[in-house]
């Protein structure tokens, strides 16, 4: 599903990631872990085009994407949620998800502008393919709520509902359960499992370890910019370099 090979990123003279290389196979979550100032958002915004690389290349499904913008990307089945809500506070609940099938709306601005019945046949399928994704992920009852009356871990599922509407295959996980309740965290896991079950592939940065652990079928550790170790979470867990990376003793300890 993804390849990425000799990736390096450096701000000014500070090297955030060096020389990284992994493979993501299709239909499994595999784990990007590791301790703060690691570099796991860096590699989850070099793959999403948002900071271009130093070295080294990234390709989804065979597709090198190099020179492609971020919403060229989208259009290629990539997804990614950020650690912060990217939200409109503003628009409704159900707003903020249509805003997911932007890409798929097909439409210029003259057609939307005179309200043609092709747009509002289609505004009408948007808006149940929207209020389906909400009730998926157990907001129907928000429909028309203010995005901004949202609490944070309803927030994190709204956005999950709008990249529902976006049909990705690669759907990259930046820290979904930082500030989420215990309660939400469970659904945000069933969901999780159910989309790989449809044949959508997770790369998945957290630091809820037994969250990591229960959900990812393969773990790639990254300590300072570096690739420390990869394997199945049993086989990350007993690793000496891990648990010394984490919590700062000797592997020998």
């Amino acid at each position: 599903m993804l390849s990425v090979r000799d990736l390096s990123v450096r701000f000014g003279g500070v090297t955030a990631v060096s020389h990284l290389s992994f493979d993501l196979r299709a239909g499994i979550v595999k784990g990007l872990i590791g301790p703060n100032g690691a570099g796991k958002t860096t590699v989850f915004n070099a793959i999403a085009g948002l900071v271009p690389l130093h070295t080294g290349s990234v390709a989804l499904e065979g597709h090198f994407l190099e020179g492609l913008r971020p919403h060229q990307r989208a259009a290629l089945g990539m997804a990614r949620t950020f650690q912060n809500q990217a939200i409109y506070q503003d628009l409704s609940v159900l707003e903020n998800v249509m805003l997911g099938a932007h890409r798929r709306a097909g439409r210029g601005w003259m057609t939307s502008l005179l309200r043609a019945p092709a747009v509002s046949r289609q505004e009408l399928r948007l808006e149940e393919e929207a209020f389906t994704a909400l009730a998926r992920v157990g907001l129907e009852t928000k429909v028309d709520a203010s995005a901004g009356e949202l609490s944070f871990g309803e927030g994190k599922l709204l956005e999950l509902a709008r990249i529902l509407l976006m049909e990705p295959r690669l759907l990259m996980l930046d820290e979904p359960m930082a500030g989420v309740p215990r309660a939400q965290q469970i659904q945000f896991v069933g969901l999780i499992r159910s989309l790989v079950a449809e044949g959508v592939t997770v790369l998945l940065v957290e630091h809820n370890m037994p969250v990591v652990m229960q959900l990812c079928d393969e773990i790639l550790v990254l300590a300072q910019g570096e690739r420390l170790a990869e394997g199945t979470p049993e086989q990350i867990a007993a690793n000496p370099a891990v648990i010394a990376a984490y919590l700062g003793e000797t592997a020998d300890a």
